[in-house]
């Protein structure tokens, strides 16, 4: 376990390291799972007293990890924004394999992402084109964890950003295509719920009631994952999928 001092020593090494210059003031706060250290701002007061606000934004915080020492950095928010917002990351561990979950973490998701006033504004906005077709539990739990997202997709050589991105709804440039959700709904007597679109096509990517994730391209339509987060793992790494008419995802029923 790391101590107080052990953490301020870790965190003292990794910004020479790291950042330029002396180092600013410090905070230092205990949480749990180990130790929030940001740059420190005495401070400052107009004549009359009223506070004023800080002569920059964007302070230095890094966690410096109890168990393990390692250092990460983080959004510059209070400590027990950060500690919590930590927790949770943590907590997501093992979700998903390594080289994804670095990808979904350049891409802007985290543990505890919440795109709810997206996710309803979008709702809103495309009522009519959506009109009919059930946004499930799980297509909204998906759309307000990941929504907004564009995940790039490995190429054949294993690098990042060399296949077809995937964009999860709703994207910035919004839209949806509901025609293709209609069509697979009648032909496999099961309702989806547009979920975003790839780049190979281009197509449509949907959701069913039980979560499971479709890929409704020109040539086929294709078994993605039988959950979000398989489905992510799979347009990410480019893997090989079935085609939905072979109906094995149906012993999921």
């Amino acid at each position: 376990m790391i101590s107080r001092s052990e953490a301020m020593a870790r965190f003292r090494r990794w910004a020479a390291v790291t950042l330029p210059g002396p180092l600013p003031l410090l905070n230092l706060y205990e949480f749990d799972l180990g130790f929030v250290i940001s740059h420190s701002e005495p401070l400052k007061r107009a004549a009359d007293g009223t506070p004023l606000p800080p002569a920059e934004t964007g302070h230095l915080v890094v966690v410096v990890d109890r168990e393990t020492g390692e250092v990460s950095q983080w959004p510059s928010l209070p400590g027990a924004v950060v500690a919590e917002k930590y927790a949770r990351y943590r907590a997501a561990e093992g979700r998903f394999p390594p080289d994804v979950r670095e990808i979904l973490d350049q891409a802007g998701w985290f543990p505890g992402r919440d795109m709810t006033a997206a996710v309803d504004l979008w709702l809103r906005r495309f009522a009519d084109e959506l009109a009919g077709l059930e946004c499930f539990p799980a297509a909204r739990a998906a759309l307000v964890e990941f929504g907004g997202l564009i995940l790039p997709q490995f190429g054949g050589h294993g690098e990042p950003g060399g296949g077809f991105a995937s964009g999860i709804q709703p994207t910035r440039t919004g839209g949806v295509l509901a025609e293709g959700s209609e069509i697979f709904a009648e032909e496999y007597d099961n309702p989806v719920f547009p979920l975003g679109n790839n780049a190979d096509g281009p197509s449509e990517l949907v959701i069913d009631a039980q979560g499971r994730v479709f890929q409704l391209h020109w040539a086929d339509d294709f078994f993605i994952g039988p959950d979000i987060d398989s489905a992510l793992i799979t347009l990410i790494r480019g893997d090989d999928v079935p085609e939905a008419s072979d109906l094995t995802w149906r012993t999921d029923d």
